[in-house]
């Protein structure tokens, strides 16, 4: 399953090539994802230069990634972590982590990261003892938003950050499903309206959606 991330748009190519070029490493991830028809699920280039770009102005130094599939999204974060930074990699799937793994090592900053494998449910309550946070982000099983919300309102610090994936939800809350190859039950819709409407609570974020091709919920907990 793949999806549309504007990869063949002219605005997305003029933004990718002018503000997020990709080095060798970034192009090595892509290419594994590629090979094994699994581009378009991980974030694009300038996607993951808007996460450098925010752990960078919000000068986090631990962050939770949840759902890291080879680890695109998370080389992006951990180049803008300082040296004694820290970016815990949450993955359920068993090939999709050792990937990761294998292909972060190969890169500079792979000393800030850890890869753990298992169920999201279960793993962030083991990380809870190392928070609070400054960072979570959120790109996995789309039926858990509202899950890892809650988790991410009670670990993340005051004035850290809450950022979610996919939150146009192939279009579907939008009412735009050109971008969409994918299916997408009741249930699904009905979390990302909820975690969209939670986050969008002044009386506890400073937040917006920006308007990716996917979708990307930014909030900043009071």
């Amino acid at each position: 399953m793949s999806h549309d991330r504007g990869e063949s748009n002219p605005t997305t190519n003029y933004i990718n090539s002018l503000f997020a070029p990709e080095d060798e490493k970034l192009q090595s991830i892509r290419l594994a994802l590629r090979q094994d028809n699994k581009e378009g699920i991980n974030v694009g280039p300038y996607e993951g230069k808007i996460l450098n770009l925010l752990v960078t102005l919000s000068r986090a130094k631990s962050i939770v990634e949840i759902g890291t599939l080879y680890g695109y999204s998370a080389l992006w974060m951990a180049r803008a972590l300082p040296a004694n930074g820290k970016l815990y990699c949450l993955e359920v799937d068993k090939e999709n982590a050792a990937k990761a793994k294998a292909l972060l090592a190969k890169t500079e900053v792979t000393s800030k990261i850890e890869v753990i494998l298992g169920d999201a449910t279960e793993t962030l309550a083991g990380l809870a003892s190392k928070g609070p946070f400054d960072m979570c982000f959120i790109d996995a099983n789309k039926s858990g938003y509202m899950d890892y919300l809650e988790w991410a309102d009670q670990n993340v610090r005051s004035g850290g950050l809450i950022v979610g994936d996919n939150t146009f939800l192939f279009g579907n809350l939008i009412k735009d499903k050109s971008n969409s190859n994918s299916r997408v039950s009741e249930n699904q819709i009905k979390v990302m309206k909820n975690f969209n409407e939670s986050l969008a609570d002044p009386k506890k974020y400073t937040s917006v959606i920006l308007p990716t091709v996917e979708g990307m919920t930014v909030a900043i907990k009071n």
